[in-house]
C-alpha cells in the first residue's frame, strides 16, 4: 500500500499496486478474479454485477495488460466513470454496473440505509440528471 503524504492541498488517498491481467482504464472499477492463475492477484475490470463483491477500488491510471500500476482503494477520485440517474445527488451510493468496460451506477439515493458499508459514494459538485452517457465524476472510494 502507498499512503499519500498528508498535506493541506490534496485529499488523503491510499493506493495499492496491481498487475493488470487486461488493460485497465483510469477511473474504472477494478477487481481480482480468484481463479488460480497469477496467484489470484491479477487485476481485471469489474464489468459484471458478480464482480461487485470482489472489487478492490478504482484504477488510478491507465494500466496496460501485463503491467503494474496503481489502484485507489481509499480517497477521492475525481474522474470515476459513472452513469447518471434522475435521483443522482451528492452522497448517493454507487455500485459496480454490468457493462463491457466497467463503470459505476447509483445503487441507493442519498442517505439511504444499506445492509453493508458502501464502497463508492458520489462526491460530485452537482447533481447528474441525465443517464444518457458515462461521465467523469467525483467519487469517494472506501474499499479498505
Amino acid at each position: 500500500m502507498q499512503f499519500a503524504r498528508i498535506n493541506r492541498t490534496e485529499p488523503e488517498r491510499v493506493t495499492i499496486i496491481v498487475k493488470a491481467a487486461e488493460a485497465l482504464k483510469d477511473g474504472r472499477p477494478v477487481c481480482y478474479h480468484f481463479d488460480g492463475t497469477g496467484d489470484g492477484k491479477d487485476a481485471y475490470l469489474s464489468d459484471a454485477a458478480t464482480d461487485g463483491t470482489v472489487t478492490i477500488g478504482l484504477a488510478d491510471e491507465a494500466i496496460a495488460s501485463g503491467e503494474y500500476g496503481r489502484v485507489l482503494v481509499y480517497g477521492l477520485k475525481t474522474n470515476a466513470q459513472v452513469l447518471g440517474d434522475s435521483n443522482f445527488l451528492v452522497g448517493a451510493i454507487l455500485n459496480v454496473a454490468s457493462g463491457s468496460t466497467g463503470y459505476l451506477l447509483m445503487a441507493a439515493s442519498k442517505g439511504a440505509a444499506t445492509a453493508c458499508q458502501p464502497n463508492f459514494v458520489f462526491a460530485g459538485a452537482a447533481t447528474i440528471t441525465s443517464s444518457a452517457a458515462l461521465r467523469a465524476a467525483g467519487v469517494y472510494v472506501r474499499c479498505l
